[in-house]
């Protein structure tokens, strides 16, 4: 091309100055067009760059990575392992939304899967090999040819393992420049630990950290937004409020210690009778409550029922293997949307929170370990 370029044409006859000038345009055009490619596919993944770093949570960041990714980079599957020693970040997304439910998103207990992969040598990979191909994406029924593996390490720790799966054979070839997936790999660990560090912020203040149940202010928030869905779709809202009955007791007898392991005992008794849009919280001191979307009066006691009558089958021992059960005392609340005399949210909130209230201190007056509905 230099020589094109410095090619004395005055020594040309014109039939040649002629040619070398359409040379000249086509190879001017050629450059300016590799030149806006080129522009085209940094911006391209600047913005991918920014997308990633934009995602304030893990559920967020895993819908873009598990989900969004395959259609930014016209892949046929992406698939993320991720060490979670001790179950911590399933526990920490468990605590904050429920399930998530991704069936590419793969947690490993340790690190020694995914360092088989790479030789324990953390340099991205890129194969063909069928072999390979069918360990990986068995999430997927769609065939992938070639794939591009990405080691994701944050202070020389392995974290995990991002997979591109193409359905273009010639895609991830051994040999290709790794340029982007290694800035890509880069981002995508960092956007991972800041998503972890920024959850285990949030669970300190929506989470009782002593009973993993949510706290009264995410409950709070929670049945603000129940109470506004439940007016446009006019569907019951019941609340519950329990209190373990005779607590004090309790910690007088066997020690604040056994105390926090009953409430632990209790809200583990709990949680597994509840559907995902059921919110337990801590409500304070031996106090709970449970949001029951969609739950009319007849059904929310049949639930205070059965969570009353398990509860009370609880053995707790103490550390000096002294054992002794705990009951609860339930009252229970129900709001049905009237659009002939509507209330505000507030007055809602203040009336399923007061009459639940109002129904436990009842059941205590009439001997406690009951489920009890006040007047309205």
């Amino acid at each position: 091309m230099n020589k094109l370029l410095l090619k004395n044409t005055s020594q040309l006859s014109l039939s040649e100055q002629e040619k070398y000038n359409r040379e000249l345009y086509l190879t001017l055009s050629e450059l300016i067009r590799q030149a806006k490619y080129n522009q085209s596919t940094q911006e391209k993944f600047y913005n991918l760059e920014l997308y990633f770093l934009q995602s304030t949570s893990l559920h967020t960041l895993f819908n873009r990575l598990l989900e969004d990714l395959v259609d930014k980079l016209n892949l046929a599957a992406v698939e993320l392992h991720l060490v979670d020693h001790n179950n911590e970040i399933q526990r920490l997304i468990k605590d904050i939304y429920g399930d998530l439910d991704y069936n590419n998103l793969i947690y490993c207990r340790n690190s020694n899967s995914i360092e088989e992969l790479y030789h324990k040598k953390y340099s991205i990979g890129l194969s063909q090999d069928p072999t390979l191909l069918n360990s990986l994406f068995k999430h997927t029924n769609k065939k992938v040819y070639s794939v591009a593996m990405l080691p994701l390490v944050r202070n020389k720790q392995l974290i995990g393992s991002l997979h591109l799966g193409s359905h273009n054979k010639e895609r991830f070839v051994p040999g290709l420049a790794t340029s982007f997936l290694q800035h890509l790999r880069s981002i995508i660990g960092i956007c991972i630990e800041n998503a972890v560090t920024q959850e285990q912020f949030k669970l300190l203040s929506l989470v009782d950290l002593l009973t993993r149940t949510k706290n009264r202010r995410y409950f709070i928030q929670s049945l603000t937004k129940e109470i506004a869905r439940a007016t446009r779709s006019g569907e019951a809202i019941s609340c519950l409020f329990l209190d373990l009955d005779n607590f004090k007791n309790v910690n007088d007898t066997h020690g604040h210690l056994t105390g926090d392991r009953a409430l632990q005992a209790v809200a583990d008794c709990i949680m597994p009778m509840l559907r995902q849009s059921d919110v337990l919280a801590r409500f304070g001191g031996e106090e709970f409550t449970i949001m029951l979307p969609n739950t009319n009066q007849q059904h929310a006691e049949e639930i205070a029922e059965r969570i009353r009558l398990e509860v009370s089958r609880l053995i707790i021992a103490d550390d000096h293997h002294q054992e002794f059960g705990i009951t609860l005392s339930i009252g229970i609340s129900t709001w049905v949307p009237n659009q002939k005399s509507p209330i505000t949210f507030e007055e809602a909130q203040n009336y399923l929170i007061s009459k639940a209230d109002e129904g436990v201190y009842i059941a205590k007056e009439q001997g406690r370990n009951c489920v009890k509905i006040a007047p309205k």
